[in-house]
């Protein structure tokens, strides 16, 4: 017997636990850290009484969790647990409080492909696949190319004081991608700069003269020792099919390398429409796992 309730910040340790249990019993490997998870609950755009959930057993254990992340014109559902019965009463919650705070907007649901139960709870409640996204990886243990930049660019790390104009570069490499809906800045910086790791060496900015051409976020997750995350690649229009994509990417896996990094992983939309898949293919990555994208039209 389990029962869903709010969640307390003194559930943070239990609730990451079971998380990375839940994790490591589909792909092998932890998801997160209680920093990360606290990160994601003190966000400025988290109502935390109202948009994360807990399922626990009569003995107290943690054994499900679910959030709202309220986007553009979708809300979506963060729903996973290790304790199957769960499930069902957790995604009911967060839908209720997903109604009660946005009526009319669509809900959308992700899950691991390798998650069974949590599919076949989608689809049996209404849910239709629609998207699917990809983690996609490269080994450092190969010889990694220089990267080649066009003539009049230059690539370098992060400046003090330069949030803002990633933040700015970020905001204009995305506006043309599916369901992409502009980020308050502060929302932004409370994930990218607030988070624990950050590291401004691992920020690259790709430049012709004085104009900001492209950028590359990375960071290193504390999850997974070894394996650096680029969160953020990303180049301005104007500035596309010039291989600036490629050169930053090459440049990120060089430094990574030369930290003793054994591999580099990143998300990427698979239907992507500025052809960031198959840019990544080209610098060596591969398909690690797929993640599956859900929506339900509410009332």
């Amino acid at each position: 017997m389990t029962t869903v309730r709010s969640a307390r910040m003194e559930d943070l340790e239990s609730t990451a636990a079971m998380l990375n249990d839940h994790a490591r019993g589909l792909h092998g490997v932890d998801d997160m850290t209680s920093t990360d998870l606290k990160l994601y609950w003190e966000s400025p755009d988290v109502e935390f009484d109202t948009d994360v959930v807990v399922a626990e057993t009569s003995a107290g254990e943690i054994v499900g969790y679910a959030d709202i992340g309220i986007y553009g014109e979708h809300v979506w559902l963060d729903v996973r647990g290790t304790e199957p019965e769960a499930l069902p009463s957790l995604l009911g919650e967060i839908e209720e409080r997903a109604a009660a705070r946005k009526p009319d907007l669509a809900l959308l649901g992700y899950s691991s492909d390798q998650d069974d139960r949590l599919k076949r709870l989608y689809d049996e409640s209404g849910y239709e696949l629609i998207r699917h996204s990809f983690r996609m990886r490269i080994e450092l243990d190969q010889q990694l190319p220089e990267p080649e930049l066009p003539d009049g660019y230059t690539v370098r790390t992060m400046r003090e004081g330069e949030e803002r104009r990633f933040y700015d570069a970020q905001m204009a490499s995305f506006a043309d991608t599916w369901m992409f809906a502009p980020e308050p800045y502060e929302s932004w910086r409370h994930y990218m700069v607030d988070d624990s790791v950050f590291d401004p060496a691992l920020w690259l900015v790709a430049e012709q003269g004085d104009d900001l051409a492209g950028i590359l976020i990375a960071r290193v997750p504390e999850n997974e020792p070894g394996v650096g995350w680029i969160r953020i690649l990303g180049v301005v229009p104007e500035h596309r099919q010039r291989g600036l994509g490629q050169a930053l990417l090459r440049r990120s896996f060089r430094d990574f390398a030369g930290r003793g990094f054994d591999a580099v992983g990143l998300g990427v939309d698979a239907e992507n429409p500025t052809g960031a898949v198959r840019l990544y293919e080209r610098a060596g990555m591969h398909v690690e796992r797929t993640s599956l994208i859900y929506e339900k039209h509410q009332g």
